[in-house]
């Protein structure tokens, strides 16, 4: 089969693999019929994600077909349309008991090396998915590849982010980075009922888009985001902020951000090991800090609730859409900025 591969830094290549196969009575076989590259995507890209190979297969949002289950799936049969999680989960070990799949003890990370659980990816033609009942789910009737994709990774990682950060209908938020995560946050919080949603990045063109979906837009690059956030929050500060980059700049605006008892949320990916985290200022405002790993699972049939009754528009975000065969240029462009997403059509 066809399949997009790590082959180093800043070098993906579509190569020839050996078609997937049943290893365990749990897994499914999909047929994938659109795939995307996560801004995750771009830490493998740049060579930041140990425990990477050459010949790797990467990505991990897609939806597909199921082409043959094991012995042992029970939801899922040949011919189900589904949509999947970025990472998988046994169901049955204590984290997953508690609903905690993002911790499970023999999960992993679809398509992101050695060190997250050496699972191919889904960018190609054909996948493994470990643990199918409970990886999958049914791609609800009448929604598109493209609604339902985002379901399994950054829409509800999004929505997961907002959830953790205690929204209360009624109040403002502030959401720091507007690429694909940011603007799923933004919708997100609406959903959740923000009174308003706060849209701060340093790209006009995102601010633009954030403002397309009802945000307050703020230009970073030219105004002062906590002066700004003054100015419509008289000087209080928002309830909550949502970190949607990944690092520690972004994580330290949030703080200047929030008001004294405000909430922080931050969900972007990160390589930095360590920020030099603000201790006086949280202890003197009473400020709650969240960071993780999103859990899909937990998620994952909200929002595709929330897509399939119209009350958030994924697609939004989608700029380029490309035959798998041109993932090289896919990444060129999304690691350049002169995409917002890519997806890719797998014939």
């Amino acid at each position: 089969m066809k399949a997009v591969t790590f082959q180093g830094v800043q070098n993906i290549q579509v190569e020839r693999v050996d078609d997937p196969s049943i290893l365990d009575p749990a897994d499914a076989i999909l047929r994938i019929t659109t795939a995307a590259i996560c801004g995750s995507d771009l830490h493998l890209y740049h060579g930041q994600i140990p425990g990477m190979l050459p010949g790797m297969v990467i990505g991990h949002e897609y939806v597909g077909v199921v082409e043959e289950v094991g012995a042992q799936v029970r939801a899922f049969r040949p011919g189900d349309r589904v949509v999947g999680t970025f990472h998988v989960g046994c169901g049955t070990c204590l984290s997953c008991r508690r609903g905690d799949f993002h911790q499970c003890q023999s999960g992993g990370v679809l398509g992101y090396g050695m060190a997250f659980g050496n699972l191919n990816g889904t960018q190609a033609e054909y996948a493994r998915i470990p643990y199918a009942d409970y990886s999958l789910r049914k791609v609800p009737d009448g929604l598109t590849d493209e609604q339902a994709l985002f379901s399994g990774d950054i829409l509800t990682t999004a929505y997961g982010a907002v959830m953790n950060s205690g929204l209360k209908p009624g109040e403002t938020v502030a959401v720091i980075g507007c690429g694909p995560v940011g603007m799923m946050a933004i919708q997100s919080a609406f959903a959740l009922g923000a009174a308003r949603v706060i849209a701060i990045d340093l790209m006009r063109e995102r601010t633009e888009m954030a403002a397309a979906v009802g945000a307050i837009p703020v230009w970073s690059a030219h105004v002062n985001p906590v002066s700004r956030i003054n100015e419509l929050t008289h000087g209080e500060g928002v309830d909550v902020a949502i970190e949607a980059v990944g690092g520690s700049a972004t994580i330290r605006l949030a703080f200047d951000l929030v008001r004294g008892g405000g909430r922080i949320s931050a969900i972007g990916v990160t390589s930095e090991e360590t920020f030099e985290f603000p201790l006086v200022t949280s202890l003197a405002k009473d400020i709650t800090f969240r960071v993780g790993v999103a859990n899909i699972h937990r998620d994952i049939d909200t929002t595709l609730a929330l897509v399939q009754s119209g009350r958030i528009d994924p697609t939004v975000v989608v700029s380029h859409r490309l035959p798998l065969d041109q993932a090289a240029e896919g990444y060129r462009l999304f690691a350049s900025r002169e995409a917002s997403k890519v997806l890719f059509t797998v014939d």
